[in-house]
């Protein structure tokens, strides 16, 4: 008798369930961590928080390619991990998620999440100041419009032509909600609050080289992408433009903010300093750009700060501006090839 799907999918559930936790050697794993632990493992391995539950962090699965659905649940208690998603099966233990995705052995594994409990715990005075601080108020965009926007742009052929002039996939058109004006002949792209909230837009004429943004757009407390970026992981690569950090985005580096011009706040200083312990400058290739990334570099100098470069003493290939003058594979090699700030003084 053939089974039904729904009943097929249900079954295949309970069978995941039963070896939820498990190692190897089929013992179950009852070490019990904190939710502060394990969130912290599991930002630093470079998982995606899509969502809580009181007892699961689920994320996005480091082991299929399907990101519409955060399918990957981790225990908060546990760190036992399981994917739902059919075509996928992965479940186990938390040292075996660190071994699959860091490529660690036993000792290495158990090392991390020590590693990780004293970092935790370093943090708890950080964690309370951030609680007691007086964070910007903002105020929210409304959403209806971005919708409508992005209707737009799925109706608008010359609009999407002009995305994808930009090098933006459809695919990354849909991630990012990206809109079209039809009032305003402008290609738009949202930007939010940290916490995730709508607070504006920016916008470019799909016809001339014209800007304009959302009135009172809060540029200087907040970044385009910090919301996505700061629960991947301690590593954030910086470009200026929306366009840009989209494109890197495609690159494989979804821990992209773009600071949205050639200025850095002290709120958007406070912000990386925050949430990142390892900087990646990708600013545009002109003085403008370098001064900028110099800037954050000076004012962040108890991080790990990086400069994306082409090769030694190249900062771009092909006399790039920037990011998105480059090739996928290019951005990749720039990023991968990046050069430290002590060393990257020495060029000029």
């Amino acid at each position: 008798m053939e089974v039904p799907n729904d009943f097929a999918w249900s079954i295949r559930r309970k069978e995941k369930s039963m070896a939820f936790g498990r190692n190897d050697t089929g013992k179950i794993d009852s070490t019990k961590y904190s939710p502060s632990h394990i969130k912290s493992i599991i930002k630093g391995i470079g998982l995606e928080i899509g969502g809580e539950t009181s007892n699961d962090y689920m994320c996005y699965c480091p082991f299929h390619s399907n990101r519409n659905t955060p399918s990957f649940s981790v225990s908060r208690e546990l760190g036992a991990f399981i994917c739902f998603n059919p075509s996928c099966g992965e479940s186990g233990t938390l040292i075996e998620l660190i071994k699959k995705v860091l490529q660690k052995n036993d000792y290495e594994a158990i090392r991390y999440v020590s590693a990780k409990e004293q970092e935790s715990l370093d943090n708890f005075d950080e964690v309370m100041a951030d609680m007691f601080e007086e964070k910007p108020d903002f105020v929210e965009f409304p959403q209806s419009k971005l919708d409508n926007m992005y209707n737009q742009l799925g109706a608008d052929v010359a609009a999407r032509e002009y995305f994808k002039s930009r090098g933006i996939t459809e695919e990354s058109m849909h991630y990012f909600k990206l809109g079209y004006s039809s009032n305003m002949g402008m290609v738009i792209v949202p930007v939010h609050s940290p916490d995730g909230i709508p607070v504006g837009l920016v916008g470019r004429s799909i016809t001339e080289k014209k800007f304009k943004n959302s009135t009172n757009l809060p540029r200087s407390k907040t970044m385009f992408n910090i919301n996505r970026a700061k629960k991947i992981g301690d590593h954030v690569i910086i470009v200026e433009s929306s366009f840009d950090a989209i494109r890197v985005h495609q690159s494989g580096f979804p821990n992209v903010v773009a600071t949205l011009g050639g200025h850095i706040s002290q709120d958007n200083i406070n912000l990386l300093n925050r949430y990142f312990n390892k900087i990646t400058i990708m600013t545009d290739s002109d003085e403008a750009g370098r001064s900028l990334g110099r800037n954050i570099c000076n004012k962040l100098r108890n991080k790990d700060l990086l400069w994306a470069s082409y090769e030694y003493g190249k900062i771009y290939p092909h006399n790039s501006k920037d990011a998105g003058d480059m090739t996928e594979e290019e951005i990749r090699s720039c990023i991968k090839n990046a050069t430290s700030d002590i060393e990257y003084r020495t060029w000029n």
